[in-house]
């Protein structure tokens, strides 16, 4: 009888296992999914990535945080669901969506070059290291400011209108002008014609004429083109008129519209002189009385002191009034 008290005294001593606390951190075993580590238990925050359920709740992923079904050793951002292996990647964008890096993001042709610097990255031929080949149309060196596809002389004048595209000097075509008498000038802008080279042909207008390229605008007008001593600019004076020149204007040699005679009125004056009652002559030779261009005239030139008082015409000659 007593040992079987004895007995019963025992089994009702055993404790009850889903109530033993082994960490002593106040969770009961049945409840602490780890009852050997005080740091694990229920409540506490849960320490992503190290690979431990700290706070015994499956439901806080240790490292699946966005929930993408992809851990983080496969998910290259476990806080973007939409960044995960498997997605398709989006070019441009500046994320490795696929979380594949051979999967290029801004590199869509493997040439070695991004989109900031490749001008055509889905063709790999085009890319920055390419000599450029030019007049095909395409910027193969993606370099629009050296290396001008039409623009082989950076002239800034397109291959198909420049005169000589490997020459900076050989721009465009020039313009030239009819210039019948050779002077160097042109009366107008009928008949130019646009050359890189002086044209072989004539004119037509002046089969035996040349042309020149100084542009028949303001002062640059040769008023009369049959004649190679008429031109803007000539310094000459001529005693003839010109010919087939318009009314009024037979004398313009420096076609400003004017005639400019050559020699001026003649003056013979006498003047006061440094010392009391000293006198002197002065004179400006030129005609008696102006004839007109091309007209002769008597022409003085001197001026004589007769006296202390008096000056006097001094030789004299017949000449023609020159004018241009």
């Amino acid at each position: 009888m007593r040992g079987l008290l004895w007995v019963l005294l025992l089994v009702s001593c055993k404790r009850d296992p889903s109530k033993i606390d082994a960490d002593g951190d106040g969770v009961f075993a049945d409840e602490d999914c780890n009852d050997e580590d005080p740091s694990i238990r229920p409540g506490v925050i849960e320490q992503v990535y190290d690979g431990v359920d700290n706070d015994c709740d499956v439901a806080t992923l240790d490292d699946d945080l966005d929930r993408d079904g992809f851990v983080l050793a496969e998910d290259c951002d476990d806080r973007e669901a939409d960044v995960r292996p498997n997605v398709d990647e989006i070019p441009y964008d500046g994320v490795d969506n696929d979380c594949d890096p051979s999967t290029v993001d801004d590199d869509l042709d493997g040439d070695g070059f991004g989109i900031a610097t490749d001008c055509a990255d889905g063709n790999a031929a085009i890319n920055p290291d390419q000599p450029e080949i030019y007049y095909d149309g395409v910027d193969n060196d993606c370099d629009l400011l050296l290396t001008i596809d039409d623009d082989q002389d950076r002239d800034q004048v397109p291959a198909e209108v420049d005169c000589d595209d490997l020459d900076p000097l050989a721009r465009e075509p020039g313009l030239y002008f009819i210039d019948c008498d050779g002077d160097g000038f042109s009366p107008g802008v009928d008949g130019s014609v646009a050359s890189c080279e002086l044209p072989m042909s004539p004119p037509v207008d002046c089969p035996d004429g040349s042309w020149t390229q100084v542009e028949p605008a303001g002062s640059e007008v040769d008023c009369v083109d049959s004649d190679g001593w008429v031109f803007p600019g000539q310094t000459q004076y001529f005693g003839g008129p010109i010919p087939d020149a318009d009314p009024g204007a037979e004398y313009d040699y420096d076609c400003d519209g004017s005639a400019l005679p050559l020699y001026g009125s003649y003056s013979c004056a006498m003047n006061p002189g440094p010392q009391p009652d000293s006198f002197f002559c002065t004179q400006i030779p030129g005609f008696l009385a102006d004839p007109g261009c091309g007209q002769a005239g008597d022409y003085a030139s001197g001026c004589v002191s007769l006296s202390d008082t008096t000056c006097e015409q001094g030789t004299t000659e017949v000449r023609v009034q020159e004018c241009r």
